[in-house]
């Protein structure tokens, strides 16, 4: 399998949650910031702002790229990111038409940065940049 880059947004609310991609996989739970592919043409941040709007139904403003970071092979790219607008829920980009099934799970959810401990969030870094945002 060929390395593929992916853009990954960071966004927190006035009530320091974050907002996570809860996933159900394999028979896997975890969590994991919003974000996915970089197209053919699109810059990292065009593919943040594209995936947020795609995944979760969120307009945003992408702004200082956190981390860039090997995982598993895949480059990924990390961005702080402000809300613009929108009603978070699933988007209607793959994840809320093609991809979700029972084995295959996707549920957008504002997580309280205190609470993170209590969820499989995926890499273990990207604990570490919610938590280090959040101050």
């Amino acid at each position: 399998m060929s390395p593929r880059a992916r853009a990954v947004g960071l966004l927190l609310n006035d009530r320091l949650e974050v907002l996570l991609m809860l996933r159900r996989k394999q028979g896997r739970a975890y969590a994991t910031l919003p974000g996915g592919g970089i197209e053919a043409g699109e810059t990292p941040a065009e593919a943040c702002a594209r995936e947020l709007l795609e995944e979760v139904n969120l307009v945003v403003n992408v702004g200082e790229e956190l981390l860039v970071l090997d995982n598993l092979g895949n480059l990924e790219h990390y961005f702080h990111v402000t809300l613009v607008s929108g009603e978070m829920r699933l988007g209607d980009g793959p994840e809320g038409t093609i991809r979700q099934s029972a084995e295959n799970y996707y549920e957008p959810r504002w997580v309280p940065v205190a609470e993170l401990d209590a969820v499989n969030l995926m890499p273990e870094q990207a604990r570490t940049l919610v938590r280090s945002r959040a101050g």
